[in-house]
């Protein structure tokens, strides 16, 4: 189940980090406090240029496999068994907030689409 407390915060991490159109380490340390672990792994997806854009899709590599983000959505292991039935307590994981991050700060790798 995901608290007010949560969305209050993320609202205001994203209108924050939409204002700054950069990561700051005052950003990044409130994303991992928003998120956690979720948040480190997102950051470390976004630095090292994991986050890809093929026309307009989205996809994160990670540590098995590349995922495809959809709006909010995730092809991974921990969206379907965590954050769809709200066990983890946050609205997200970590390939999700990586292109969100990305998404808003227009830096992701971009690659042509395939065929």
């Amino acid at each position: 189940m995901i608290l007010e407390t949560f969305k209050r915060r993320k609202e205001e991490l994203f209108a924050r980090l939409k204002q700054r159109e950069a990561l700051t380490p005052d950003l990044e340390r409130e994303i991992t406090e928003v998120y956690g672990g979720r948040g480190e792994r997102a950051l470390e997806a976004v630095k090292h240029r994991r986050v890809v854009k093929r026309g307009q899709r989205w996809f994160v590599r990670g540590k098995s496999g590349e995922y495809e983000v959809v709006k909010n959505f995730c092809t991974c292991r921990d969206y379907v068994l965590n954050i769809s039935t709200g066990k983890a307590g946050v609205d997200c994981c970590y390939h999700v907030l990586a292109k969100n991050i990305c998404e808003i700060l227009n830096s992701y790798l971009v690659l042509e689409p395939e065929g």
